[in-house]
């Protein structure tokens, strides 16, 4: 799958597989059968222990990505941070929480934004949760209410024509194991077709705009929207008394993702999330951040690139010559701490990618061509 460029850059970052999703109760039945062996509810996550009482649930790799959740256990329920890419991820995360975590009941799920990979499985805990509020940001309910068909639709089209390339891939494969992975990625597209086919969009029925404090007794919850990055609706969570924050996209061990993002706005809001007295980061991609120093990496890494696409674009350069030009080894911030290696690292651990997999700095450097390309077309429609 990644022995081309455009290839590898399909599978890390894929922007038509984004918006919301509804659970249909017939194939919600029919999963639930399915699901009387526990095979049918793989783990398909690994739950890091973020602080007392906070846990992050790391997505294992799968063809169809899925987000990380993030869980702060109250004194008698639960807050859950985004709900992935489709139903049975969340079924899958609800019986491994019950079986390793804690049995008490999902009280509220917010959902950091609108995408794909947080949102599918909303409706889900509609079934595990009937009292459960849904909440997000005013932006995102509308997003998810605007973006689900369309989005939805282009996808599902766009998966079946990759199923058919996986198979014939897999028909075509040089070993074994690419035969496997090829194999795997085809089935598992399969399964996603068929169970995301019938839809009607689930919203959110608790919304805000800038701060909602829930008062519990084990810890105060602030859910906050500090301004316009990924999306122009992305909330975090955080909990003081743990200094724990959920960051969703705005901030997490990918590189950004800016096929619906705000350049020019990104670092400021991450510059506002840091008003908060967190130490541990724990966002919608990648794995659990122990200090603060992620969210400046990420935040100068946004403004260098998106400097350096405004500067090209005032001198009138064409995209092509901008990309050619803005090379990793040009841009400081990705040696920051170790930015882009850590970040390719992550992408290579927490990403389904067929071989033969890519060098590190193939995928720094496709991952830079790409932002410079979403940059330069979102300063296009904003001009």
């Amino acid at each position: 799958m990644c022995a081309t460029r455009r290839g590898f850059l399909g599978a890390v970052l894929g922007p038509v597989f984004t918006g919301g999703a509804v659970l249909d109760q017939a194939l919600f039945r029919a999963a639930r059968a399915r699901a009387q062996s526990r095979a049918a509810l793989p783990e398909l996550f690994d739950l890091e222990r973020v602080a007392d009482g906070v846990w992050s649930a790391l997505a294992r790799p799968q063809t169809l990505l899925n987000s990380n959740a993030v869980i702060f256990e109250n004194a008698e329920d639960l807050l859950i941070v985004d709900a992935h890419s489709k139903p049975s991820a969340v079924a899958a995360l609800v019986r491994q929480l019950r079986d390793h975590v804690t049995r008490k009941p999902v009280r509220y799920v917010v959902a950091s934004h609108f995408h794909w990979d947080h949102a599918h499985g909303l409706p889900a805990y509609r079934r595990f949760a009937p009292r459960a509020d849904l909440v997000s940001s005013e932006a995102t309910r509308r997003l998810l209410g605007e973006q689900t068909a369309p989005r939805l639709k282009a996808s599902l089209e766009t998966i079946g024509k990759a199923i058919e390339d996986s198979k014939k891939k897999a028909a075509d494969a040089r070993d074994a194991a690419e035969r496997e992975a090829h194999r795997r990625m085809a089935r598992e597209s399969e399964e996603y077709l068929r169970e995301m086919k019938d839809y009607a969009p689930e919203l959110p029925n608790v919304t805000f705009d800038r701060d909602l404090v829930i008062h519990d007794k084990a810890h105060d919850l602030h859910l906050a929207f500090r301004g316009r990055g990924h999306t122009s609706g992305d909330v975090v969570v955080y909990c003081p008394s743990k200094k724990a924050v959920a960051t969703g996209d705005l901030l997490h061990g990918f590189f950004p993702f800016m096929g619906d993002g705000y350049p020019l706005e990104w670092s400021r809001t991450l510059l506002a999330v840091a008003e908060f007295g967190f130490e541990t980061i724990a966002g919608g991609h990648g794995g659990v951040f122990r200090s603060r120093d992620r969210l400046y990496q990420m935040a100068n890494y946004i403004e260098e690139i998106t400097e350096a696409v405004v500067i090209g674009r005032r001198a009138g350069k064409p995209l092509a010559t901008i990309q050619a030009e803005t090379t990793p080894e040009k841009l400081r911030t990705l040696a920051d701490g170790g930015y882009g290696e850590e970040t390719a690292a992550a992408i290579l651990k927490y990403r389904m990618i067929a071989p033969p997999r890519p060098a590190p700095a193939t995928v720094i450097a496709d991952s830079v061509r790409l932002n410079i390309e979403q940059i330069y077309t979102r300063l296009e429609q904003s001009a």
